[in-house]
């Protein structure tokens, strides 16, 4: 399990539950966005949200108010589901495809049913499927997101210049992938 930190502060008694229902009003829409890109499983991505938000219940130690600390340590912990949710559906699928070839049953796997979207969505999706995924979580976060720098190291966990590094090449990647695609 990913290691995730927060606060130290005193711990307060009882949570309240209008303070975490106005919580989970501001913070869960996107929290769902930022995952939903991350995993591209919509289903996947509220299960994600859902632990995230019963982990801040059980282990915030601060009052249950909106902060940039809680928003910080909110997408840091959706990140790291997400990365552990990808491991053990890499895991399940290379099981799958071990099982298939020792059977020899000649079946693919069944491919999810791809939704209708503009070209420009399938465009970008197609070009972030170019970056690894650390540089697919980054440019989420930074243009979808539309998180600092400084929230982009907090919630990865990678310096402010790394992040920049990153995305610069990231960007660079999509930028001569997408020149790929229009080459006849």
């Amino acid at each position: 399990m990913t290691n995730e930190k927060q606060p130290t502060r005193p711990s307060r008694t009882e949570p309240n539950n209008e303070d975490f229902e106005a919580l989970v009003s501001r913070y869960e829409g996107p929290l769902l966005r930022y995952v939903t890109r991350i995993l591209r499983d919509a289903d996947a991505a509220q299960d994600v949200v859902q632990n995230t938000l019963i982990k801040l219940l059980k282990r915030w130690k601060d009052a249950l108010e909106p902060s940039p600390q809680m928003s910080t340590w909110l997408y840091r912990v959706a990140h790291n589901g997400s990365v552990d949710y990808i491991r053990k559906e890499s895991r399940k699928r290379d099981l799958h495809v071990r099982h298939s070839e020792e059977v020899k049953t000649g079946e693919t796997l069944a491919m999810p049913e791809i939704r209708e979207r503009s070209e420009a969505l399938e465009l970008a999706e197609s070009l972030l499927g170019v970056l690894s995924l650390r540089e697919q979580q980054l440019v989420v976060l930074k243009v979808y997101e539309e998180k600092s720098y400084r929230e982009l190291s907090a919630i990865t966990g990678l310096g402010q210049g790394n992040v920049g590094y990153i995305l610069h090449h990231a960007m660079k990647k999509m930028a001569q992938a997408a020149r790929d695609l229009q080459r006849p």
